[in-house]
């Protein structure tokens, strides 16, 4: 499993832009049109409206669905242009150290 992630802070104006489902809503329904398995992503949007951090797990490290989504580049051009400039092109990678569902 691997565990990858993308943190930023935004402009306010720019964050309004991110925090529009419509346009994640876009790359999930891509993703789910693309029959990945294996694949969790979420997008996290602080209260305060400017911090953002974007998570990706994947079963399969080697396979990263949202390479290969025409609406992915899209999105990640909309991070870029609020966060001021380029986004890591390589999300950061990390380890669950803990975890509770009920």
């Amino acid at each position: 499993m691997s565990l990858q992630m993308v943190r930023f802070n935004a402009a306010v104006d720019p964050a309004a832009e991110l925090r529009d489902r419509d346009r994640l809503t876009g790359v999930y329904t891509a993703l789910d049109a693309a029959s990945t398995t294996g694949t969790t992503s979420t997008a996290y949007a602080s209260e305060s409206g400017t911090g953002f951090v974007s998570a990706l797990e994947l079963t399969d490290p080697t396979t990263n669905p949202l390479l290969m989504l025409p609406e992915a580049p899209r999105l990640r051009d909309a991070i870029s242009r609020a966060a001021g400039g380029l986004i890591a092109p390589t999300p950061e990678p990390f380890t669950i150290a803990g975890a509770y569902k009920s």
